[in-house]
């Protein structure tokens, strides 16, 4: 039996996580792989969320902006791992410096990075910084860009596939049928990030709730997925359509049902809604980095029921734009990179 270990950074959100389980969970029930993995904070809520236990967790000296440190205590865990585990491959997303450390003391163990199209190609970024990280991602044996966003072939790296967005598993049993519900998605990433950044989704949510009084039949609900953005929020005036979620449902929850959804412009769940078809507005916020890696999502998404807007929106405005969604399908189906990735995976172990 062939095994996997999957390392997947756990913060600000679920964006370096969900595509990482899903390949995992496909290898270990599809292709009998034995499969271990590790994150942590937002990415073992997760994990523990689908079952998983015995998870370790990080102290605060374990990690830095761009993921673990190798030489602290998490760093050691995963070393340990290893050597317990055994395993075959190495699927990692958003953890560089552990990529580094793995492949110079494990050179053997086959490793795949998942990176978002921004981690190679980022204009936005500063060039030494693009180099670093590039560096480092290029000593893989896989590099699996996945995205909104196509790349050209990066001959820094010795095998390289851009594919579109990997889904989570349990989204390809999901159909949607609109009722007369609208959800306002708020995300997994409010905690460990900066102040512009939970302000920023207070906002989105504050907007939904005022909107709730223009559309008395609809039932909005806003599901913020952490108790910060909960606790700021259940004080505010609720109208009596309005729903307050304070931790993450499972997607069925939202997405069978639903005649709009409200969100990020985050590449996954951006990618969910376009696979299930389903209208979107996607707002465009957080910090500068955040605001150009979202624009490259929603940029080419014109052909879809998609629809950009920005904090600034006034709540009138953002009535107008949901009646003008509702209702919506679009006529192009979105086709998920899930497969090739896992073809290409299963190639590199051969």
């Amino acid at each position: 039996m062939k095994k996997a270990l999957g390392i997947f950074r756990g913060f600000p959100g679920l964006g370096r996580v969900v595509a990482g389980v899903s390949i995992m969970e496909s290898l270990r029930d599809k292709y009998g792989y034995d499969i271990k993995m590790i994150s942590y904070l937002q990415g073992n809520k997760y994990l523990a969320l689908r079952g998983y236990d015995e998870l370790k967790e990080v102290t605060t000296f374990d990690y830095c902006s761009i993921g673990l440190l190798p030489t602290n205590k998490m760093g050691a865990y995963i070393h340990h791992s290893i050597k317990s585990f055994m395993p075959d491959i190495c699927i990692i997303d958003g953890e560089p410096l552990i990529l580094q450390s793995i492949k110079i003391s494990y050179p053997n163990i086959k490793i795949v990075a998942l990176l978002n199209p921004s981690d190679v190609d980022n204009p936005n970024n500063d060039k030494e910084a693009m180099d670093f990280f590039n560096a480092i991602y290029s000593l893989c044996d896989l590099a699996i860009v996945h995205g909104l966003r196509i790349l050209k072939k990066d001959d820094r790296y010795k095998n390289f596939i851009s594919i579109h967005t990997i889904i989570r598993q349990e989204i390809f049993e999901i159909k949607n049928f609109p009722t007369n519900n609208i959800y306002c998605v708020l995300g997994g990433g409010t905690e460990n990030v900066d102040r512009t950044f939970v302000e920023s989704t207070i906002r989105i949510a504050e907007l939904c709730q005022e909107i709730a009084t223009f559309l008395p039949q609809y039932t909005i609900h806003l599901i913020c997925s952490t108790k910060n953005i909960f606790n700021a929020l259940r004080t505010n005036n609720k109208p009596r359509n309005l729903r307050l979620y304070d931790k993450i449902i499972p997607p069925d929850k939202y997405y069978s049902d639903a005649s709009l959804i409200i969100t990020r412009s985050g590449r996954n769940t951006l990618s969910e809604l376009l696979f299930l078809r389903i209208p979107t507005i996607s707002f465009i916020s957080g910090c500068s980095y955040r605001r150009s890696e979202q624009l490259d999502n929603v940029k080419d998404l014109g052909r879809y029921c998609v629809k950009a807007t920005s904090l600034d929106i006034t709540p009138q405005k953002l009535f107008e734009l949901c009646t003008n969604m509702i209702g919506l399908k679009s006529e192009n189906c979105f086709q998920c990179g899930n497969d090739k990735a896992i073809n290409n995976i299963l190639t590199l172990c051969d």
